[in-house]
């Protein structure tokens, strides 16, 4: 029973009694896989075919005539009112639309056909349905613990309020002009992160390739990232000689550019150039059988995972190990400014540590980066994440999508380097407008949000009869007398005692 005060003219009813005597309020069909036939030709309405106010033809499932007949199936009709008795969201509604072929729908959706001269039409029983006040009574009346369910004869028995067959039509015209308004509002909205998506992958193209900095580098007087790299290789053959480094430590070839006009300013390098000079700074994590689940201790060296690197988020928690064993896998410790990149499941993402990161090691799922102190990191980092660096990676991948990144694939990486002044450029660049792009999709999520309530606001409305309010200002002739919605139900009680009523019993007349 609603709170609120009823419309003029309204009346308030249990859903089985605005059902016409030729109606139907019934649970789907009990039908098992075995029941099921791919060549079948009755389409299988399921629950995935119900959504919130349509239907979404999703289910591919048949079963044969013969089974249909031997099962008793009742066969569904176009206009009938389809009510998914479990989540998500438990009670939603929608009207079946035809699929052009016999169908029969499962046990777990209530059918509700309103007949041919109902006191309620299908269109507005099912906006009743999907309305805020309804779907409070659903889940006041649900049983079940891990899933919620509704049952068939709890439905029937739920009361809704009764505008006048004129109103009813009203009504539903005006939700179906608002509803389509706010569907085509969302459908706008859900398409700009999509378009913000490709608007930051070209940022990330432009960034590594220069076009970024353009005008930039028109103006700006930059130090030469060519003698830094000759310093770094000075170094490196310094600390070979002297057995501080492996001789197998450095780049063994020169990259092949795989960008075309890069500005002459900037350097085509491997990671074996930029590296730091430790014969461990290009490191993937320990074998499996190095680091296990029982070497977690409560406190002492943080163990890096997927976990930290996905989420961003360097200081969530997994475990820890002890100095030990800290010591024992000391070729895969990280620090602050190392680049980590999961390799696992979800590869290709990065984590760049910050100066407050503890002191820890890799998991195997990962790799660390430890690069040249002057490197920018996040130049690196945005590098890693552009269209450039993940179509090379997808040519070693199978089947075109990128399911396979190791330490060999990163250290073959062509990587265009610019001039330490331009790097940092770059990041603030970058950050500039993704910091616009990232404000204009919290607007948009926001906004959605907004959109997604504004559906259940404008059913409650029309529950209520706010959106008619004027209309029966205007027609109180069609909503009073013979057309109020009292009279309705009388109808249908009349015409449901004329049908229950026994025939009478005639007399033989007899001949003299």
């Amino acid at each position: 029973m609603p709170e609120h005060q009823l419309s003029q003219g309204w009346v308030i009813s249990a859903i089985q009694n605005l059902i016409s005597i030729d109606g139907l309020i019934s649970d789907g069909d009990w039908i098992e896989s075995k029941d099921q036939d791919p060549n079948g030709s009755i389409r299988l309405v399921q629950l995935a075919d119900i959504g919130d106010g349509d239907f979404r033809n999703k289910s591919q499932r048949f079963m044969s005539e013969e089974k249909a007949s031997l099962l008793n199936c009742t066969f569904l009709e176009e206009g009938d009112v389809l009510i998914a008795r479990m989540p998500d969201p438990l009670g939603r509604a929608c009207l079946f639309p035809g699929v052009g072929q016999p169908a029969v729908t499962v046990v777990d959706v209530c059918l509700i056909r309103a007949g041919l001269n109902p006191a309620i039409t299908n269109h507005l029983l099912k906006y009743w349905i999907n309305s805020p006040s309804f779907r409070g009574l659903i889940s006041e009346n649900a049983s079940g613990t891990t899933r919620k369910r509704i049952t068939r004869k709890k439905l029937e028995k739920f009361e809704i309020p009764l505008p006048p067959l004129a109103e009813q039509k009203v009504i539903a015209d005006k939700l179906d002009t608002l509803l389509a308004q706010v569907e085509n509002t969302k459908a706008r909205l859900e398409r700009i992160p999509q378009i913000l998506k490709r608007f930051r992958q070209s940022v990330l193209a432009a960034a590594v390739s220069g076009r970024l900095t353009e005008e930039w580098r028109a103006h700006a007087r930059a130090s030469s990232i060519y003698d830094l790299i000759e310093q770094w290789a000075v170094e490196r053959e310094e600390l070979k000689s002297e057995k501080r480094l492996k001789k197998s430590f450095g780049p063994k070839s020169d990259p092949s550019p795989i960008i075309e006009d890069v500005p002459q300013s900037w350097a085509w390098v491997k990671f074996d150039h930029i590296a730091e000079h430790s014969n461990n700074s290009l490191k993937a994590g320990p074998f499996g059988s190095a680091l296990k689940k029982s070497d977690s201790v409560d406190s002492g060296f943080k163990v890096y995972g997927q976990e930290q690197v996905i989420a961003g988020d360097e200081q969530l928690v997994t475990y820890y190990v002890n100095s030990q064993k800290y010591k024992q896998l000391n070729a895969c410790s990280v620090k602050p400014g190392d680049i980590l990149i999961s390799l696992v499941g979800t590869i290709g993402k990065i984590l760049v540590l910050s100066e407050e990161a503890e002191t820890g090691i890799i998991n195997p799922r990962l790799v660390k980066l430890s690069l040249q102190q002057e490197i920018n990191k996040t130049f690196i980092q945005i590098y890693l994440e552009s269209p450039v660096a993940h179509d090379f990676f997808r040519g070693f991948s199978h089947g075109g999508t990128m399911e396979i990144l190791n330490l060999g694939i990163l250290k073959e990486l062509p990587i265009p380097l610019p001039p330490l002044e331009e790097q940092t450029e770059i990041v603030r660049r970058v950050d500039q407008l993704f910091t616009q792009a990232n404000r204009i999709e919290q607007q948009v999520n926001n906004a959605l949000a907004r959109v997604n309530n504004l559906t259940q606001s404008i059913l409650a409305k029309a529950f209520r009869g706010e959106l008619t309010e004027q209309w029966r200002k205007d027609n109180p002739d069609l909503i009073s007398g013979e057309n109020s919605a009292e009279a309705l139900l009388e109808r249908i009680k009349a015409e449901r005692e004329a049908a229950n009523k026994p025939a009478k019993k005639t007399r033989k007349q007899t001949t003299a």
